[in-house]
């Protein structure tokens, strides 16, 4: 009892009340039209752009319980899936992507006002109409398998409209790639504005949580953490062989609370294209195979939504012998942290906006020093 009434001082201290906590029992329908354009990232790609990009959003969501620490220190998000249609105004190169993503949709103000900021984070998968075909279809440079991965970002305001309907207007990024899985795969960018209806069912009063979850919480300030990972790509030309690549990172992370962490971390690639690309570049066969090594260092960011962790990283190499790809790269990932420590990710990594490949892992993470 003594835990649960700290428990309950330590939030309302720390800015929350369960007056903000949504009836959970609720659930939101939105409609969204979307309106923007294809992000080019590569010259390669101009001839595929043809005009401005339109499309319409589906979404299902629910508000959070409030039985868990991370509801309140996220100012309870809704959580859901979309479903997306895009199209990309080139009927017979491009077609349409199809996204269907779940997501978290993050409040990024505390007091729950009549117009709120919002954060969405979104992962999922899509399915393009049209891909490249080395016959019918081949100046589609962009997208070569049906299915790849979605990714999907937005920022918009929230305006309420009445007890159960409201506005919702802003910003969304999509990406659609393969990760070089298979070639040709520069992906899809694509930056749409939209602005839509929301609808919320039910509103049938709940009792407030007793207990709160907080096993998700920091262990401590600063965590060092190692991960493994591994995936496959292809080079040009298309239908070539896929090669496998590994990656290991060791990493460090600055807790600043449980929603944010910045970091840093040194990484060794090994990626069997890059004997390939030396020498389609240099007819160079190194014996060595360690001359085959990329090392590089990172700066690392990550927003954490109680045991999913969303990092962004950049990184530079500091050897590499291939250089094509440039001497920056970059990683997108989702983590999951189990209560014992142990990481599972999914990532990918690019050189700026090109996909390189995916990633797949496990890992470890050392809390230091005592527990917060």
């Amino acid at each position: 009892m003594l835990k649960r009434i700290l428990l309950f001082i330590l939030l309302i201290g720390n800015g929350y009340s369960y007056a903000q906590l949504d009836n959970p029992d609720s659930w939101y329908l939105k409609v969204q039209p979307h309106f923007g354009f294809i992000l080019q990232h590569r010259n390669t790609m101009g001839h595929l752009v043809h005009g401005h990009i339109g499309g319409m959003e589906l979404n299902w969501a629910r508000p959070t319980k409030g039985d868990k620490l991370w509801h309140y220190e996220n100012n309870f998000p809704e959580r859901g899936v979309s479903l997306t249609y895009i199209y990309l105004a080139n009927r017979e190169q491009l077609g349409s992507i199809i996204g269907i993503a779940p997501f978290y949709d993050i409040p990024l103000n505390k007091n729950d006002r009549a117009s709120r900021l919002y954060m969405r984070l979104g992962t999922g998968l899509a399915y393009a109409t049209q891909k490249f075909d080395p016959v019918e279809n081949h100046k589609n440079n962009v997208i070569s398998t049906r299915y790849s991965a979605y990714i999907n970002f937005k920022w918009f305001y929230k305006f309420n409209i009445g007890d159960r309907m409201r506005l919702e207007t802003g910003i969304s990024f999509s990406h659609a790639s393969n990760g070089k899985f298979k070639a040709p795969n520069l992906g899809v960018n694509m930056m749409t504005a939209f602005g839509g209806l929301t609808y919320r069912f039910k509103d049938k009063k709940e009792a407030k949580p007793l207990v709160i979850d907080s096993s998700s919480a920091a262990k401590s300030r600063h965590e060092l953490y190692v991960i493994a990972a591994y995936g496959a790509n292809e080079t040009e030309p298309p239908g070539g062989p896929k090669f496998l690549a590994q990656s290991y990172s060791l990493g460090y992370y600055f807790n600043k609370r449980n929603t944010h962490k910045f970091g840093g971390g040194l990484d060794v690639f090994y990626d069997q294209s890059v004997i390939q690309d030396i020498f389609d570049a240099d007819s160079i066969r190194y014996s060595n195979k360690a001359k085959y090594l990329q090392v590089g260092v990172r700066l690392s960011y990550a927003y954490n939504v109680g045991r999913l962790s969303f990092p962004v990283e950049f990184g530079r190499y500091l050897y590499t012998n291939f250089t094509g790809d440039g001497m920056f790269y970059h990683r997108i990932a989702m983590r999951y942290y189990t209560k014992n420590n142990i990481i599972a990710t999914f990532a990918l990594k690019t050189h700026w906006a090109v996909a390189h490949y995916f990633e797949f892992g496990v890992g470890y993470r050392l809390p230091l020093k005592k527990r917060r």
